[in-house]
């Protein structure tokens, strides 16, 4: 019986496998997240940095220890159109981030959503309908500021361990109905189009990793027992 040979890797194989699992299958599941918070309107968005705070470039959704990869994979012909699509994200996310600061400094000095805020502080303290220890209202200072937020992030209810949370969950859907108004129109807007971006991104991502699965003979994905060393 003839032994058979084992085949020694394709060329570059090694390196698509570090391409696909270190670069591109983190982009996929940070793009699949981010498309998820979208989708229901949540930017993540902070006023502490006037940023999303899980929507993020596409180069922070790769490790910071496998940046190397990512400009490996960048520079090869094959991969040099998703340089120009990366970059495209990335500025239609900071065309949604500074839409937001604008929108949320707007708010905060707007006397129509100050004096909705106003108007469920009283009914709220007025219904008693918590226990004593869940009637916490923050600093009436910082409130326009904290429902600025929550309603630019959609947040429908918060979980008991917020302390404004008993607050927000009577209050937030009164205060959500601002998003209908003209004055979120532009956010709605940048929140689609930037969905629409990645979510092509997502498909064409996925398209190159089969392509790249298939021309090098690397799983989309570690198996256990396959191993590209040596």
């Amino acid at each position: 019986m003839v032994k058979r040979l084992e085949m020694p890797p394709r060329k570059q194989s090694r390196r698509v496998a570090a391409w696909i699992y270190t670069v591109i299958n983190p982009i996929i599941e940070s793009l699949q997240r981010e498309l998820a918070f979208l989708e229901i309107g949540n930017l993540t968005w902070r006023p502490r940095t006037g940023c999303c705070e899980i929507i993020r470039t596409i180069k922070e959704y790769v490790d910071v220890n496998q940046w190397p990869n990512y400009a490996d994979f960048l520079a090869q012909r094959s991969a040099s159109v998703f340089a120009l699509k990366f970059q495209r994200h990335d500025s239609d996310l900071r065309k949604l981030n500074g839409v937001a600061q604008e929108l949320f400094n707007r708010m905060i000095s707007w006397e129509e959503f100050k004096a909705a805020i106003e108007s469920d502080l009283v009914a709220y303290g007025r219904a008693s309908l918590q226990p004593q220890s869940s009637t916490y209202i923050p600093d009436r200072e910082e409130i326009p500021k904290m429902a600025a937020e929550y309603v630019i992030n959609n947040v429908q209810t918060l979980p008991s361990h917020y302390l404004d949370s008993a607050f927000w969950n009577y209050a937030g859907r009164n205060l959500l109905a601002f998003r209908s108004r003209p004055e979120f129109q532009e956010l709605h807007r940048s929140m689609t189009g930037l969905g629409d971006v990645s979510a092509g991104l997502k498909r064409e991502l996925e398209g190159h990793r089969l392509s790249l699965s298939s021309k090098y003979d690397v799983p989309a994905a570690p198996v256990p027992g396959i191993s590209f060393e040596g």
